[in-house]
């Protein structure tokens, strides 16, 4: 087995600012009570610029900057913070596990479909740090090894124990890396144990007797020496997920972050039920006022077909959003996927299938469709109806079905010559000289084709259709009614060719 361990050091922090917007992030630090007394625990950049540092009374704190924002150390606001990564890190492989303030990721099974470990491990580093947080990385053949790698670790480094090298890093760790050994900090500084390899030099039964069998178990985890099992993070039946804003956002270029975020968590998801999305829904939840009566602005966004790919699915969100006018100020987002099928058996093709290129059409139709509205783009639907005006419809894209004629292709062992333009309402032609006339005479070339149908739904027709030519060389569809004597006996051009 191979782990990769995400640590988080600044996650009291992290949770909070990656709610803000980039450029509206203030000067503001996490506050920790310790008995009648209250001090920073972590500040950000703004802060520290400030003179705010971590362990500092809150009293000097405010001294040196009084605009100061406090945020009170919330444990499970962090542990939200940790399940929403989980989500992304989930696209790369579905053994995840929640450990204190990071993550622990099983990645034997994912190297080769990744590109190896180096690329694996930069491609998980990369959709867990888009989440807004700063991390540190460990990897390891053990859970616990990885992990205490990545606690040892500075701040955007990656420590690789994997293979022979993890025992001599882990002999060069602190002991007050261990969960195990807080308690007996002191002891164990007293008796001249620094590192992890002084304390796995000291008698097992001595160890266990004065510090609990603990701190054996967990050096066992850690060097590989006992099985080490771990409980997988197990994700909802439904993705339905929402974040809290810190600022009021009237531009919609300042939610495109979270936005992302929202995207990558869904798409996470999907990847652990090996599933795609047919169809979903983003809120935009707005900040109540008198005057502004709306609560929330929602948009809903159907494919043409399934998708579980981030990329396609926030440019389709992207370009929504470009189109909708925000009322009021956004507080709060919230994704829905709202129909969710089996995921694509997609292959590795080395030459384009035609699969491939009717998914590259969809995706550039719905791609289109959210830039410009789904009212312009149609598509058309042969229905099976000799008469020209009921022979065909136009239905949105990735809608079937619609109409109650159903789409049948007609089977004749005669192909019926048609125009490729037929016109929505006839148009009758002027006859000259008992020719009938447009732009000039025109000539029959071929014909009648008699079309008599529609008398089951009190539409019937009785025609004859002919192709006529005029003076330009344009080949028209034309027709006259059967019967001479009718009110409307004269000629009507039905449709254009080429």
């Amino acid at each position: 087995m191979l782990w990769i361990a995400l640590h988080c050091p600044t996650l009291s922090l992290d949770w909070i600012e990656r709610r803000f917007p980039a450029t509206l992030i203030p000067a503001m630090a996490v506050t920790v009570r310790q008995g009648n007394q209250i001090y920073i625990q972590q500040a950000n950049q703004p802060a520290q610029r400030r003179g705010v540092m971590a362990r500092q009374p809150l009293a000097s704190a405010l001294s040196l900057f009084p605009d100061l924002i406090l945020v009170e150390h919330d444990p499970n606001e962090e542990t939200k913070a940790l399940q929403e990564a989980a989500y992304a890190a989930l696209r790369f492989t579905p053994y995840i596990v929640m450990q204190g303030s990071g993550l622990i990721a099983e990645v034997s099974g994912s190297l080769k479909l990744f590109g190896g470990l180096k690329k694996l491990c930069r491609l998980l580093n990369q959709a867990v740090a888009a989440q807004g947080l700063q991390l540190c990385v460990g990897i390891a053949p053990t859970a616990t090894g990885a992990w205490l790698l990545a606690r040892s670790a500075p701040l955007r480094t990656v420590v690789n124990g994997a293979g022979a090298r993890l025992r001599l890093l882990l002999d060069s760790l602190p002991a007050g890396l261990l969960e195990s050994a807080q308690p007996h900090l002191e002891a164990i500084r007293g008796i001249g144990c620094k590192t992890l390899a002084d304390l796995q030099r000291l008698p097992r039964s001595g160890v266990a007797r004065r510090f609990g069998p603990d701190l054996l178990i967990e050096l066992d985890h850690a060097y590989g020496n006992s099985p080490d099992p771990q409980r997988w993070l197990e994700m909802p039946e439904y993705f339905q997920q929402k974040t809290a804003l810190m600022a009021q956002v009237e531009n919609v270029e300042l939610l495109s972050v979270a936005v992302q975020r929202m995207i990558e968590q869904m798409c996470g998801w999907l990847a652990l039920r090996y599933a795609a999305v047919l169809e979903f829904s983003f809120v935009l939840h707005h900040e109540y006022s008198p005057r502004q009566p709306h609560k929330s602005t929602p948009i809903k966004i159907r494919l043409s077909e399934q998708s579980d790919d981030p990329r396609h699915l926030m440019i389709l969100l992207r370009e929504w959003l470009g189109r909708t006018e925000i009322v009021a100020p956004v507080c709060e987002l919230e994704l829905t996927a709202d129909k969710v099928t089996a995921g694509p058996d997609s292959n590795l093709e080395l030459f384009p299938t035609s699969q491939s290129e009717t998914t590259s059409l969809n995706r550039f139709i719905e791609k289109l469709s959210s830039r410009l509205g789904p009212q312009a783009i149609t598509r058309l639907n042969v229905i099976p109806d000799h008469r020209p005006e009921y022979s065909q419809s136009c239905q949105p894209p990735g809608m079937n079905n619609l109409s109650c004629r159903k789409a049948i292709p007609l089977e004749s062992t005669h192909p019926l010559t048609r125009p490729a333009w037929l016109r929505e309402t006839p148009l009758e032609l002027r006859v000259q000289r008992h020719q009938p006339v447009y732009g000039s005479p025109l000539k029959l070339i071929a014909g009648p084709e008699r079309i008599e149908a529609g008398w089951w739904d009190d539409a019937p027709i009785a025609r004859d259709y002919f192709i006529a030519e005029n003076a330009l060389g344009q080949l028209l569809w034309i027709y006259r009614e059967q019967n001479p004597a009718a009110k409307n006996a004269g000629w009507y051009l039905q449709g254009l060719f080429g």
